[in-house]
């Protein structure tokens, strides 16, 4: 079965110098020091603040004496001017500034030092570009996107503590306020100079358009990366899609296509002809026990995704990686990571297709069917799609039957290259654990992926594997590919994540909730039990949750023996100690061993775990009774007592199992690492 399906948490992205992929979309900030405004924009802001002091004066607008609003007064200021104008209709330029003013000045306090330079100075700089008197519609497109971009960052903080606001969500505020900075200066500094910055010459709607052109890159990097790091909920997102309606002329923007509920499920005849593998998908009821991203773990990885997915807005093409490789030893989450995208990626209608191998079932450890699968799932994500690949099959129905390479160029690449130009939003592909199909299929997969699936217009593929040498070598010698290898993390982050994991499911509620109504449901581990078992899982989320399982199983010797006995491990080779553990806690404590009693039982157990472990579709206890045609068939108890390794489908008379995670029957087919008998 594919890797982490008991795996609920995650780690966090390690080492950012050495492992994130994908740069920051923000440029190097301007000034030398950050901490305030650059050089020439405080040259400017000196000299047009004066200019405009002047002309204020002759105009009457100012009396004498009386400051100009700067960093120190927005807040007062915007809280004022919001106040003067809520009852206008809320599209003037000073509602919008002061708005934006106000949010800025309750965010510069948490942005990175390296963006407070640029967020102090965007502060002044609205305080000029607000005096602008010109009603070009492109100056008023102009202010509705600064208001979209103002409301994503009031979502951002709304209601949150500032200290508890992890580091990536900052620095991605600080990289949107560095985008409007920038975009502000450009647009006031470079095209204009003294009194034009207040009149906003005529001749400037050009310089406008481009504005409003980046101010839509900006904001679709930030959602984006926001979304897939799972720091904002769609809600937000889909209403400041409904402001866009009201504000923004161009309401078929991205914004609006990354929103959109719509059924787009083409139905055709035609593709009924592929051979598709329901399964593979991330949401099918295969992959129901493979869990997502524990809330709040894994933040900085999942952010560094997000910046290489919202990477398309702005960066130049050849600067720009399509494939994220995702590598890792078992047992360390990697499918957690990819559902997680999958799933947020499909919420912003940004998913293509995904495929999680699994060398447990036998149509999802070969390519066979993997073309099929991607052109059916395309075709049910997008009307336009549907019908462009059903129209290839009919035009070539033999190319169903071709090679994998001639499969995907008529039914994939040729159909929808054109129309893939055309998207506003990344289109991404997921795919899991590759290690997990076969030779050479899983080398011919990885070819097309490189060859042909990632450079599709729009496209980005994100992949997981173990560093099989055979893969490895591959996906390290394209310069297509960027690589995050999982075990390398920083050690703090990723026991960081488990201890948020540890929290909620050894917490006393949740315990009480567990046991209730048992002997048990009062106790709960202390803190250092649980700092404990935080290290002795030694960065592997696989033990933990193991851990968590065998802990709050009605078998054995009941939870606190069972924690004392896991706290006794080392953490090298932890995995194969708790499984040992797992085995010895299994084992009846009313059999005298040796005995016939013993081996009847241990024959059983052979018998029962041995059989789960090879089948390929898992059935109920009963009918593998049935097949195994045992003369006294007693299956249920062993398997029942295996709830730590095993996964019931139901909890009635008759549940069908499967296996946690493929680490146990890596140990438990192991001579080397098994006890004997076993």
């Amino acid at each position: 079965m594919s890797e982490a399906t008991e795996t609920h948490g995650g780690n966090t992205a390690g080492n950012s110098e050495r492992n994130t992929p994908i740069p920051s979309r923000a440029a190097t900030p301007v000034g030398a020091s950050g901490s305030g405004p650059p050089s020439r924009t405080r040259r400017f802001l000196a000299k047009a603040e004066k200019k405009i002091d002047k002309f204020k004066l002759k105009l009457g607008l100012k009396e004498k004496g009386t400051e100009s609003h700067g960093t120190s007064e927005a807040s007062n200021t915007a809280a004022s001017t919001g106040e003067s104008t809520t009852a206008s209709t809320g599209k003037t330029w000073a509602v919008v500034a002061g708005a934006l003013k106000m949010t800025l000045s309750g965010a510069v306090p948490f942005i990175p030092d390296p963006f407070k330079g640029p967020a102090q100075a965007l502060l002044k700089i609205i305080g000029v570009f607000e005096q602008a008197k010109s009603n070009k519609e492109e100056m008023e497109e102009l202010k509705a996107r600064f208001n979209l971009l103002n409301e994503s960052m009031v979502n951002a903080i709304k209601g949150r503590d500032e200290r508890l606001l992890s580091a990536e969500l900052k620095e991605s505020i600080g990289c949107l306020v560095k985008g409007m900075h920038d975009t502000f200066l450009a647009t006031v500094v470079e095209y204009s100079t003294g009194v034009a910055a207040y009149v906003m010459v005529e001749d400037n709607s050009e310089v406008i358009k481009d504005a409003n052109q980046k101010m839509d890159q900006i904001l679709q990097c930030f959602w984006i990366e926001n979304l897939i790091a799972g720091a904002f909920v769609l809600s937000d997102v889909l209403q400041t899609a409904k402001n866009i309606h009201k504000t923004v002329k161009d309401q078929e923007g991205w914004m609006v296509k990354l929103c959109a509920t719509t059924d787009n499920h083409f139905k055709s005849a035609s593709l009924r002809q592929l051979k598709h593998v329901p399964g593979a998908a991330y949401d099918s009821q295969e992959l129901a026990k493979v869990n997502p991203c524990f809330q709040g773990t894994r933040v900085k990885l999942l952010t560094g995704i997000g910046r290489w997915m919202s990477n398309t807005a702005l960066e130049e093409r050849e600067t720009r990686k399509p494939i994220y490789v995702l590598d890792g030893i078992a047992g360390i989450g990697k499918s957690t990571v990819a559902k997680t995208v999958a799933q947020h990626a499909a919420a912003i209608n940004s998913l293509g297709a995904s495929f999680f191998f699994s060398r447990d079932h036998a149509d999802r450890q070969q390519a066979a069917d993997f073309v099929h699968t991607i052109a059916y799932q395309l075709a049910c994500c997008d009307a336009s799609y549907g019908k462009a690949i059903a129209a290839a099959i009919d035009d070539h129905p033999e190319s169903l039957h071709k090679i994998m390479t001639q499969q995907f160029s008529v039914l994939v690449a040729k159909p929808l290259s054109d129309i893939l130009k055309q998207r506003a939003t990344p289109l991404v592909f997921v795919f899991d654990a590759l290690d997990e199909c076969t030779q050479p299929d899983a080398s011919d997969i990885l070819s097309l992926i490189i060859t042909f699936i990632s450079k599709l217009p729009n496209v980005k593929v994100f992949l997981t594997t173990r560093p099989e040498l055979v893969l490895r070598i591959k996906y390290q010698s394209t310069a297509l590919a960027d690589c995050f290898h999982l075990q390398e993390i920083e050690a703090v982050i990723v026991h960081s994540d488990i201890r948020l994991y540890l929290n909620y499911y050894l917490s006393l509620s949740n315990i009480q909730k567990v046991f209730e109504g048992t002997e048990w449901n009062s106790w709960a581990p202390t803190k250092h039990q649980q700092e404990q078992l935080v290290r002795v899982s030694d960065k592997l989320f696989i033990f933990a949750s193991t851990a968590v399982k065998l802990i709050l199983s009605y078998q054995g010797r009941g939870p606190e023996k069972t924690l004392a006995s896991i706290l006794s491990l080392e953490p090298k080779q932890g995995m194969i100690k708790l499984y040992q553990k797992v085995l010895e806690i299994a084992t009846p404590i009313d059999i005298v061993k040796p005995s016939k009693d013993w081996d009847l039982w241990l024959a059983d157990f052979k018998t029962a775990i041995g059989m789960t472990i090879i089948l390929q579709h898992p059935i109920s206890i009963k009918a593998l009774e049935r097949l195994l045609q045992l003369e006294s068939p007693d299956l249920g108890p062993i398997l029942r007592n295996m709830h730590s390794v095993l996964a019931p489908f139901d909890d009635g008379p008759n549940p069908t199992y499967r296996i946690h995670h493929k680490s146990f029957p890596d140990f438990v087919t192991n001579a080397d690492v098994c006890p004997q008998e076993f």
